[in-house]
Parts: structure tokens; sequence; C-alpha cells
């Protein structure tokens, strides 16, 4: 780091602890954002070098959140996004952003100027930098809320490091397709029984990258893991309780969409998103918007004692 660099990254710091230290949230909050305006190199360097900082601060530092939707196939999530896209925008006094969250951070990196930085974020990375990729979403993005996408699995470290932050995040839904409607989907996707179970189990233990990002200069690997323990992270009830978490299956998108959406929405009214109910626009965004149907079809017998053999007993009773 140049010294002009490092002696202006000092004096923010100091800033920012001081405003902390003598609990003037809106001053230190305003400080970040001024920082983000005059340059996001000064922003990115302050937020780095103050995680453990930030990780302390009381939720009601953050004047905008987070709110996840995931699934472990991310295309389950297009209908919500749709949703949420036509319906917000009339029922919602405040500003929002869907956005998925590796490309959002892909787009942060790639534009912001670093000489010889490395161009990808890995599991490690999130492992100690989770927090801080979050930081840098929200103060990046002006708006109140981000609704960010991700087929990431829940984790928590020894060192008390986790996916996502509680005081960031405003509350989470989790999408789910049952293991035998996704096996469907990814043997016409593949047309091959190996690298469909693949798909489902990850038995490569490779670290998951979408098909947006193979081809970007700056690559974010996601810990999608494996359907079992990406299911079975999300649906542990003290992460719904802490995370204030929403189970929303895909079954019920189909059979009763009205009802899911309408959960989804007193959900988000639940925690304190000032969104109004508006029946008649719920029946206009179904009307308009067909939901993509499973696969029809049927899996073989090898197929279903595969499934039976490989899911844990929380997937199984899915």
């Amino acid at each position: 780091m140049k010294i002009l660099k490092k002696i202006k990254l000092n004096y923010n710091l100091k800033l920012l602890n001081d405003h902390i230290i003598n609990n003037k949230y809106a001053e230190a909050y305003k400080f970040i954002l001024d920082i983000k305006n005059k340059n996001k190199l000064d922003l990115y360097l302050l937020l780095r070098n103050s995680q453990s900082t930030m990780a302390n601060l009381p939720s009601e530092f953050y004047k905008k959140k987070i709110v996840w939707s995931i699934s472990y196939d991310t295309l389950d999530l297009t209908y919500i996004n749709q949703f949420f896209n036509y319906y917000l925008r009339k029922n919602l006094n405040s500003t929002f952003v869907i956005k998925n969250f590796a490309s959002s951070l892909n787009d942060f990196f790639v534009n912001l100027g670093i000489d010889n930085q490395i161009n990808e974020i890995n599991f490690n990375d999130f492992l100690t930098q989770s927090n801080l990729y979050q930081n840098l979403l929200l103060f990046d993005f002006d708006k109140d809320y981000l609704f960010m996408n991700t087929c990431n699995s829940f984790f928590e470290t020894k060192q008390k490091n986790f996916f996502i932050h509680p005081n960031i995040t405003f509350c989470y839904i989790y999408v789910t397709k049952s293991p035998e409607n996704l096996l469907m989907r990814y043997k016409e996707k593949y047309n091959s029984p190996e690298a469909s179970y693949n798909e489902l189990f990850n038995f490569s233990n490779q670290p998951y990258l979408s098909k947006d990002q193979e081809n970007q200069k700056f690559k974010v690997f996601e810990n999608r893991t494996n359907f079992n323990i990406n299911y079975n992270s999300w649906i542990d009830e003290n992460v719904i309780s802490t995370y204030k978490g929403k189970i929303v299956s895909y079954e019920k998108l189909l059979d009763d969409t009205q009802g899911a959406l309408l959960e989804i929405l007193y959900h988000l009214k639940q925690y304190g998103m000032d969104v109004k109910i508006n029946l008649d626009d719920i029946k206009s965004f179904i009307s308009e918007n067909k939901i993509e149907k499973t696969i029809v079809g049927k899996l073989s017998n090898n197929d279903k004692k595969f499934l039976t053999k490989n899911l844990d007993q929380n997937s199984l009773i899915h």
C-alpha cells in the first residue's frame, strides 16, 4: 500500500473508531457513507481493516438491511424475484434492489481497481470475511433493502464468523424443492445419471461456481456444498429463530401460489417492513406471470434407491 494511502486509511480508522467509542453511531454511519461517495477503494480499505469493529455494532446502527432469498438451485428463486419486483414497486414506500449475491460481489471487485488483486473469492475467504462482503454491498447500494439471492449453505465457525450476520440481515426466505424434482431437472439437463447425482450431492467435493460466474474476470465461488447440508443448514430451528427465516416449499408455490406469496409478505411485515397487503395486486401478478412447473416424469427404481441411500433423514421427510 502506498504511504499516502496508508496514512489516509489510519486517519479514517481513527475517526471511525472515535465515533463508535463515543456511541455516535449516526455520525459513524454518515462517515462511512461519505467515504463511499468519494472513493470506493477507501471504503473497501476502511471496512476491511475494521471488520471486528463492524461485527460488534448494534443492529440499530444499520439503516438498511439484506433480505436473503436462498435455495439450493437459484432457478427456484425466479418466481419470487419476479413477484418482489412487481409487487414491492407498488406497495412498498422504501427503496430496494434485487440482485444475485455472487454477481454483486463480482461487480464490486471488478470495478474497485486494485492492482494485482486476487481474482476470486472462495470458501476460505467467506469463512473469515463474509461480514466484510455484506457490509461492502450494503454501503455500495443506495437502497433501503437489498434482496440478495444465493445458493450458499449457512455456516458458523468457532471464531463466531457467520455466512450471514444477524445485525445486517433483515430476514431470509429459503425456497425448498423436493430432491426428487431436483434430480429430474438435473437428469434432463445433463442426460447422465452420474452428472445429475453429482449436481445434487457434490460427490466430487468441488466448490460451486455458477454459469454466470464462469467467464467473469473476478470469480465468486459459493459454498453450496450438497443438498443435505444446504437444506439442513437453513431449516435448523436456531438459524430460523436467529435470522428470522421463512421456509417456503416450491411445491406449495405451485399448488397454492396466492397463499404462499401472502405468507412471504406477512413474514416481511412481521419483522417491520412497511409493505401493504393488496390482494388485487397479488392476483394480478399471478394471472400475468406463470410459475415454472416441475418436470413431468418419474424416477427410475434405481434413482429412487439412490436417493433413499444418500438423503439423510431430514431431507427424506422434505
